[in-house]
């Protein structure tokens, strides 16, 4: 196992890096480690030796710096993790991130769930009846390329044919022809989805991101935010909207389109697969397997899109 968690923060004005150390040595035994320096930095080296030292290096009280963990067990990495959470009580702001995700779920695991699950509204039953008549119904000629090109496949395609038929009318597609994959490329950055969701500014990497983008354009184009307008037409810093776009393009994918990113992105998507796992079995990485009905799956789904401030208004 092995993952690279990364810490940053600024210590309250009443502490010091003397209190970072009580902490760190009262979890050096559950995390497999040994404290070699106790002075500013204070370095923490794991005893099987294959993993980076933990270091903790103030400038004006501020830390900065990153762990490449290559452990045994889950057990410790998860030891490791209780011990940044006490360490948040002496820092005015500490922030955690690890390149799987889990320290978000982690977090959220054992609080009581946010999202309520709900019966769904006129609009998502007509977008149910939707789903209906694709089961029944193949998909035509431009529906087929796109779910191709995606190459997302859900144990339940009619939720991707519900985004695929969306696609198609938000990018004015009569044709296979006419799929640009510049024009959706642009689309996207224009959307506000940049590198920091895994894409590009050019089709260098289309065919690999093309299904975050079909995601990213659906979100963007057919939602409204908190009855404060369409996604697409909202500024970047409205507030919240960031989080739950992140939250909304990696747990649409993991959880419902079968395209799996390994953990959370931020504690709105933790939330999203703390309810999912609940209800469904998980597979070896801990994606979702949602296997059920379509009405099952949209109940899930719209709850979920609700606790993000988000609400399906169509085409």
């Amino acid at each position: 196992m092995s993952c690279t968690i990364f810490y940053k923060g600024t210590l309250r004005e009443n502490t010091n890096p003397s209190d970072v150390l009580d902490i760190v040595s009262k979890h050096i035994k559950n995390i497999n480690a040994e404290l070699t320096q106790s002075t500013d930095p204070i370095v923490v080296n794991f005893l099987r030796g294959q993993s980076e030292p933990l270091v903790f290096e103030f400038k004006n009280k501020k830390l900065d710096s990153f762990c490449k963990w290559n452990g045994e067990t889950p057990e410790e990495f998860y030891a490791i993790f209780d011990m940044f959470i006490e360490l948040k009580s002496i820092f005015k702001s500490l922030k955690i991130e690890d390149d799987e995700g889990l320290w978000h779920e982690y977090i959220i695991q054992k609080q009581p769930c946010k999202i309520k699950l709900r019966p769904l509204s006129c609009i998502e039953i007509q977008f149910l009846e939707r789903m209906k008549t694709n089961e029944i119904n193949t998909p035509n000629e431009i529906e087929k390329f796109v779910m191709a090109k995606s190459n997302l496949t859900p144990f339940y395609k009619s939720l991707l044919r519900v985004i695929v038929q969306d696609f198609i009318e938000i990018m004015k597609i009569g044709s296979v022809d006419e799929f640009k994959p510049q024009a959706i490329v642009d689309l996207t950055n224009k959307l506000g989805f940049s590198t920091e969701y895994g894409f590009s500014k050019d089709v260098e990497n289309f065919n690999f991101l093309f299904h975050r983008m079909l995601v990213a354009i659906w979100i963007s184009c057919v939602f409204e935010y908190k009855e404060m307008g369409v996604v697409k037409e909202l500024a970047d810093d409205t507030k919240g909207l960031q989080a739950s776009k992140v939250a909304a393009l990696w747990g649409i994918e993991s959880i419902f389109l079968n395209r799996h990113s390994g953990g959370a992105a931020n504690s709105k998507e933790a939330e999203m697969r703390k309810l999912a796992k609940r209800h469904y079995k998980t597979g070896a990485l801990g994606e979702v397997m949602v296997i059920d009905k379509p009405e099952r799956e949209l109940e899930f789904f719209f709850s979920m899109m609700d606790y993000l401030g988000f609400i399906y208004i169509g085409i």
